[in-house]
């Protein structure tokens, strides 16, 4: 579906720029699909629309065009006009997608044209407007017309259509519509730039928090969807400003932030250092990443709607992926709980926790069960985590269905993006057509939605893909629309996940039932590699014996804020390895995986035990090794000792403390049960018994004697006592003789 607006963009920008086309005379005549044009970078006129009004027409109403007409060609154009061309109306949602790549055929209307000053220089502008009426230009029935706003002159070979800018008008008559309820959640998410230290791999991040980066306009649109706006009135013929027919709600959105790129920006704010060759370098985002969050603030606390924040799971995880093994669901837990806490600890404000936003993409039911255990009851799914159903729809199905229960047996709703709209939101077409045109898109869109069953009242759901850009005045504008126009009403996201969701004008309709989506998808496609994820997994694994049975659980304040700042932040590097940023960039998530296992390899070596000699003199001795901390934080563990050529009793020591940058003797009373020389292994081991980092060896030599030693020692000294005795009795026989 992304695809398409690639191939919308090329087309649409031949039609802004189009051939010339032979009509000699200003008699109404069709104009040419897109598909029956060649884009020509020679045709001099480019048609700009800068205001649409009324945004929602009425039976018998006024309408206004206004705009620009800019030569871009090398010669002057003379006997410059506009005009307004409609099209046969449009009813089916496939079909208006299918003239964005086929534009339908339109004619000229009596009346709704404008001659330009003359002639037009290279390189010149000229403004136009259009005054005219709904009876003019044939609009009647419900449904969504098709415009174009055609720029005709002589370029030098005849008077002819030298420039086009396409568009929609949607008319509903006299009887409006159910109003459908449209909630919207708005990403704010990035890739990791973290390492596991303070230190940043890049400075990406502090181009894309200022205002003309993607995370500032993403910013700057939804504080700007808050603001209450009710558009223009439209001017009519007889220069009469007739008030807009429209509403003028402020918008609530739901920010769905990455905690991660909170943390990020938290701590370019106190000052950065970004990793440079040969040593790191100071960042310069610190005052943009200060400003960007004193904005985010600022919009969930001084807005005119009632906005909140949905918070990831910290860093985005693969949560699909993860909970394919007991120890990635158990990762997906934790990066919950992280998460909501960095928000907390970061925003003015509690986080939604009964929605959750995995990745895009497939979802098993280990997924929906680990988010589900942290609260979560509905679901924010892509289209893409459905199969592709066997035919099109008679009409849009509503975003809420039956998702599925979790292993509580807690029913649980999935709530499914319109991902055509999310689309059209950001104004993908600004560029090309400019912001009003791009907005007039959307409401296009939205309107032709609630003409398929205009007598229902549905909820669909916006939700931008997460690492999405926008154009501001037009993406601003489409939000804001939703608060004005009479076929949609704005509604939050946490109403949605409760049912509760109503429309201000109508607080009794109620919601359709839940839509029919088919089975979610299990499949692998686009997962983080189990392969990756498995040295992830060993790494992680060893981080949690570190943190909590390894650093010292001492209750001395100091002690334990250092040991709690020392998991934060092994934890948190373990999520953004995990991070669903790296399913399109493989290498980035490399380097992150790469990073964090240098860093456990680190932090492992510099709890050591140092071997050496021994000396058992007698049948029981000591066994003595240096235990060597050279980590921040202080350390509880005891040292195995064991050999394979050896017996060993009483071979494993106490429970030791050793202070951050310290060592510390351990031995244990031993009793060898051999002599002479034998190698005994010192093995570090933590509070439950488990063996941590590497072991040493300990050259011991026993002179312990065994009992046959004994044995033949004291014969031998039996022998000698008799012996002894028998001289001495014969020294005295001697000596009576």
């Amino acid at each position: 579906m992304r695809l398409r607006w690639l191939t919308v963009a090329v087309l649409l920008a031949g039609v802004t720029a189009v051939p010339a086309v032979a009509d000699p005379t200003p008699s109404p005549s069709p104009s040419p699909s897109p598909s029956q044009r060649s884009p020509a970078p020679e045709a001099p006129l480019k048609v700009t629309v800068t205001e649409l009004l009324p945004r929602a027409p009425v039976a018998h109403g006024a309408f206004e065009v206004s705009g620009t007409v800019k030569n871009i060609g090398d010669t002057a154009v003379t006997d410059v006009q506009v005009r307004l061309k409609v099209g046969e109306i449009v009813t089916l949602r496939s079909d208006l997608h299918a003239a964005d790549t086929d534009r339908p055929v339109t004619y000229s209307r009596e009346g709704a044209r404008v001659i330009l000053a003359n002639p037009l220089a290279p390189g010149e502008s000229a403004t136009f407007d259009i005054r005219t009426d709904l009876d003019a230009l044939r609009i009647r029935s419900l449904g969504v017309y098709p415009l174009d706003v055609e720029a005709r002159g002589n370029a030098g070979a005849g008077f002819q259509s030298l420039g086009l800018a396409p568009t929609w008008v949607p008319f509903f008559a006299d009887a409006g519509p159910r109003q459908n309820r449209v909630a919207v959640l708005w990403p704010l998410v990035d890739q990791p730039h973290q390492m596991v230290t303070s230190t940043f791999a890049d400075d990406r991040l502090a181009t894309r928090l200022a205002s003309t980066g993607r995370l500032g306009r993403m910013l700057a649109v939804a504080r700007g969807a808050g603001r209450r706006d009710c558009g223009g009135g439209v001017i009519t013929a007889a220069g009469l400003r007739q008030k807009p027919p429209t509403r003028c709600e402020a918008v609530p959105i739901t920010y769905g932030v990455d905690p991660d790129l909170l943390a990020a920006a938290a701590t370019m704010a106190s000052g950065y250092r970004v990793a440079a060759s040969p040593k790191a370098v100071a960042g310069q985002g610190g005052a943009v990443a200060e400003g960007w969050l004193d904005s985010l603030r600022e919009g969930l606390t001084k807005g005119s709607a009632a906005n909140a924040v949905l918070a990831l799971p910290y860093a985005d995880p693969d949560v699909t992926a993860l909970t394919r093994t007991s120890g990635g669901r158990d990762d997906v837990a934790l990066a919950t709980v992280l998460g909501r806490s960095t928000v907390g600890d970061v925003l003015p404000t509690t986080p939604l926790t009964t929605v959750a936003w995995p990745p895009a993409g497939p979802m098993t039911q280990g997924a929906t069960d680990a988010l589900a255990g942290n609260g979560a009851t509905a679901f924010v799914l892509d289209e893409s985590a459905y199969g592709q159903p066997d035919s099109e729809p008679d009409s849009t199905p509503q975003a809420r269905t039956i998702l599925s229960s979790s292993a509580t047996g807690t029913e649980l709703d999935g709530l499914v993006v319109d991902s055509d709209l999310s689309t059209l939101v950001l104004g993908p077409e600004s560029r090309i057509l400019g912001p009003r045109l791009a907005e007039q898109r959307f409401l296009a869109e939205t309107a032709i939605i609630a003409t398929q069953r205009p007598g229902e009242a549905r909820t669909f759901l916006i939700a931008p893909d997460r690492r999405s850009d926008a154009s501001v005045a037009a993406s601003t504008a489409a939000l804001r629309d939703l608060g004005r126009v009479p076929w949609l009403c704005p509604v939050t996201l946490g109403a949605v996940a409760a049912g509760t969701e109503r429309c201000v004008e109508q607080p009794t309709v109620k919601s359709v039932g839940p839509a029919d989506r088919g089975t979610l998808r299990s499949d692998r496609a686009n997962e983080l590699p189990a392969s990756y994820l498995s040295g992830i997994a060993a790494d992680r694994d060893v981080v949690a014996q570190l943190t909590d049975a390894v650093l010292s659980d001492a209750q001395d304040t100091a002690v334990r804020n250092a040991v709690a700042a020392t998991k934060l932040r092994l934890r948190q590097a373990v999520a953004r390895a995990e991070s669903s940023a790296w399913r399109s960039d493989a290498t980035g998530g490399q380097a992150s995986a790469n990073a964090l296992h240098t860093e456990v390899g680190r932090l492992v070596d510099r709890l050591v035990v140092r071997g050496g000699k021994a000396l058992l003199t007698s049948s029981k001795g000591t066994l003595q090794v240096s235990i060597e901390n050279t980590l921040d934080v202080p350390v509880d563990v005891r040292v195995r000792f064991s050999s394979k050529t050896a017996t060993l009793s009483n071979a494993e020591t106490g429970l030791v403390q050793i202070p951050a940058g310290h060592a510390v003797q351990a031995g244990v009373k031993a009793e060898a049960q051999r002599s002479g020389q034998f190698v005994v292994f010192a093995q570090i081991v933590d509070r439950n018994g488990e063996p941590f980092g590497q072991e040493a060896e300990v050259i011991v030599r026993s002179t312990r004697f065994g009992r046959l030693a004994l044995a033949v020692t004291a014969g031998g000294f039996g022998v000698l006592l008799i012996a002894a005795g028998v001289r001495v009795a014969r020294r005295a026989v001697r000596a009576r003789r």
